[in-house]
């Protein structure tokens, strides 16, 4: 996406600014969901190196959701990751979505970049097996791009004001880091799902963040 504007300049931020944004939200959705290593439980470096290092108390709550997860924080509604110990992934991710971006109104100097996508992971139990099943996730991000000139921003970082997640085919156990897909012949382990069935692949409605990990998928 190009970012166009009057006078090389969107809602005052340099085009230049607003086109970094969007790369870097780019790269930061790669880092976080399509990252092979990250995907199969490494920690997200390249993810993590991406965010503003001046947004202390954002990269402290991302660090100790990675280290000790909790239901509250669990990094998997920023990071698509598995056990590998679980879980082998078999192909190459399905990926959908899109990138926008709009001035702030009511404040010059700013612009929201937006980001809607959707991860469709093919996955086998580790070790072995016939079954093959898939978890998708969805996640909505908002980042600002902002005119270095009235506010303190880090060059080449992203500023993550939003992220939003929604996780289809996963066991329901929130707070233990890792996505853990539901396989027909151990369905009868861990909690139940809830909630109204829903078409994981339809994007014509906003995440349902009520629904984290237990909502139930009407396809895979």
């Amino acid at each position: 996406m190009e970012a166009k504007g009057e006078g090389n300049a969107v809602n005052g931020v340099p085009v230049a600014d607003v086109e970094a944004a969007l790369k870097g939200a780019k790269e930061f959705l790669i880092a976080s969901n399509l990252d092979r290593a990250v995907l199969m439980g490494a920690a997200p470096k390249k993810a993590l190196a991406l965010i503003d290092p001046l947004a202390v108390d954002h990269l402290a709550e991302v660090r100790a959701g990675l280290r000790r997860p909790t239901e509250k924080n669990d990094p998997t509604w920023t990071f698509s990751r598995f056990d590998p110990d679980e879980v082998e992934l078999m192909d190459d991710v399905r990926v959908r979505g899109r990138l926008t971006f709009e001035p702030v109104r009511g404040t010059a100097g700013k612009v929201v970049v937006r980001a809607d996508y959707t991860f469709v992971y093919a996955v086998a139990p580790a070790g072995g097996g016939d079954e093959v099943t898939r978890s998708i996730v969805r996640r909505t991000l908002e980042l600002d791009a902002a005119d270095p000139a009235r506010f303190r921003v880090t060059d080449g970082r992203v500023r993550l004001l939003v992220v939003k997640s929604e996780i289809f085919n996963d066991d329901c156990r929130n707070g233990d880091g890792v996505i853990r897909p539901r396989f027909f012949t151990d369905r009868s382990d861990g909690p139940t799902p809830t909630g109204e069935a829903r078409d994981p692949y339809d994007r014509s409605q906003g995440v349902r963040e009520a629904d984290r990990g237990c909502g139930t998928a009407s396809r895979t």
